[in-house]
C-alpha cells in the first residue's frame, strides 16, 4: 500500500469536535503506562525540575493525562491547528480536575518552528511525548529533525503512531471495524490516516541512515508503531 500524505493539520471544527468526542480513553491510559514503563526501566523519575511537552497535542487528552500522572511536573502540549488548541483550552477551564491541572498549559505553533531556546521553554524537556503524530508530517525528516532540535541529552523521546497497513483490503477491514464505533467523519479521517501512516521498515531504516540509531522503533501490535530513546 502506497503512502498518501494528508494535511499536516486538523483544523475543521467538525474534525475536532469528532476527535475531542470520541473515547480513545483505553487507548491513552496503555501509552500513559508504556511510558511510564519506559520511564521506570530507565531509573527515571520526573518532578518540579522537569518538564514534559507533548507534541501535536489534539484537544490535550494526552497532555491532561500526563499532567495528572506527573502531578509535580510541567507539561506543554503543544499543536500547530488553533481550533484544536482552543479546544484543549475549554476543555481544561470545565474539567473536574481542573485543580489538578495547574502544571498544564498549551501553545499554538507549527511545530516544525518551534526551538529549544525560544518562547517555548525555560527548562530544558525531559520528556518529549507524541501520539498519532508523525503521519501528519509530511515529511519524515521534518519530524525528526523537530524532535532533535527540542532534546538535550537528558531528553526521552517517546512518540507512537499508527502503522501503514499492508494493502487497500486490510485498510477497509481496519475502517469498517472503526465505523462501528466512531461518527462518518472520524471513520474517514482514520481511513486517511491509515494511508498517510510509515511502515516499521520506513521508520527503522530513516533512523539508521540518518544518524539516528540511538533511537528504537518496535511494533505495538498489528496496528502501531513506537519510536523511542535518546538523539
Amino acid at each position: 500500500m502506497e503512502r498518501i500524505p494528508e494535511p499536516e493539520l486538523m483544523e475543521e471544527k467538525d474534525q475536532v469536535i469528532s476527535y475531542d468526542e470520541a473515547d480513545f480513553s483505553e487507548g491513552e491510559v496503555k501509552l500513559i503506562n508504556q511510558i511510564n514503563y519506559y520511564l521506570l526501566k530507565k531509573n527515571i523519575s520526573l518532578g518540579q525540575k522537569d518538564l514534559i511537552v507533548d507534541l501535536g497535542c489534539g484537544p490535550g487528552n494526552i497532555s491532561e493525562k500526563l499532567a495528572i500522572k506527573w502531578p509535580n511536573t510541567e507539561v506543554v502540549g503543544i499543536d500547530g491547528s488553533k481550533e484544536m488548541i482552543l479546544r484543549a483550552e475549554y476543555k481544561k477551564s470545565i474539567s473536574t480536575n481542573q485543580k489538578r491541572l495547574q502544571n498544564l498549559r498549551y501553545i499554538c505553533s507549527d511545530i516544525k518552528e518551534i526551538k529549544s531556546n525560544n518562547f517555548l521553554l525555560k527548562k530544558r524537556i525531559s520528556l518529549l511525548v507524541s501520539n498519532s503524530l508523525i503521519h501528519h508530517i509530511t515529511k519524515l525528516e521534518d519530524f525528526f529533525n523537530t524532535i532533535k532540535s527540542l532534546s538535550s541529552n537528558i531528553t526521552v523521546n517517546f512518540h507512537k503512531d499508527l502503522k501503514r497497513p499492508l494493502d487497500e483490503k486490510s485498510a477497509l477491514e481496519l475502517k469498517a471495524q472503526c465505523s462501528s464505533k466512531y461518527n462518518e467523519t472520524l471513520t474517514n479521517d482514520y481511513y486517511a490516516s491509515l494511508g498517510a501512516s510509515y511502515t516499521f521498515k520506513e521508520l527503522k531504516n530513516f533512523t539508521l541512515e540518518n544518524d539516528l540509531s540511538s533511537l528504537d522503533v518496535f511494533e505495538d501490535g498489528d496496528n502501531y508503531l513506537i519510536v523511542y530513546g535518546n538523539v
